[in-house]
């Protein structure tokens, strides 16, 4: 299959103000790509993002093997606000980290209750990862309502640890494939 020179790319604003740049995922990139509407539900959408790289690791033959590799090479999640989407050539977007697919439009996220849009996003995400989710989703709901609102300082407190810790993984993982290829 015939990788698309034009790829689909979004500014997501993060719950602590940083605006990052993201990849959609591919089969988000399929819905952009048949309906134009699509376009405009993205935009002021919430959207689940990665908050650290993940971790690559190799592949296993055996099924039980995968599924542990796959649960502990994932990254901390969270909820960010879509500021909006364009396209990008394919070059240039594969060096931004992929969204995952799940989110909710601005129409929808603004006026549901906090419990519906929690459990649509959520997932099936690390417990760690829910919880996170969680406190994202009150944060941008309060955000409608309230003024000066900020982001749980527990939450921030708990991701920062999650993402640091991820980074060291992925550095002590980049270390054993360069000792592994340079060490005699």
């Amino acid at each position: 299959m015939a990788r698309p020179k034009q790829i689909w790319c979004g500014d997501v604003i993060r719950p602590n103000g940083r605006v990052v740049k993201y990849r959609l995922t591919r089969d988000l990139q399929h819905a952009l790509n048949s309906d134009s509407r699509g376009r405009n539900e993205m935009q002021n959408a919430l959207i689940v993002i990665p908050l650290a790289p993940y971790l690559r690791v190799e592949k296993s033959k055996s099924v039980d093997d995968r599924k542990k590799l796959q649960r502990t090479s994932q990254p901390p999640f969270g909820i960010g606000l879509v500021r909006r989407i364009y396209r990008l050539s394919s070059g240039q977007a594969r060096h931004f980290q992929v969204t995952r697919s799940q989110f909710i439009g601005h129409q929808y996220w603004t006026v549901r209750p906090f419990k519906s849009c929690n459990a649509y996003l959520r997932h099936d995400y690390s417990w760690l990862s829910q919880k996170q989710i969680a406190a994202d989703i009150t944060y941008w709901q309060n955000q409608l309502f309230k003024r000066n609102t900020r982001q749980s300082w527990f939450w921030r407190w708990v991701s920062n640890c999650r993402i640091r810790h991820q980074l060291k993984r992925i550095k002590r993982e980049t270390y054993l494939k360069e000792k592994k290829t340079w060490l005699m």
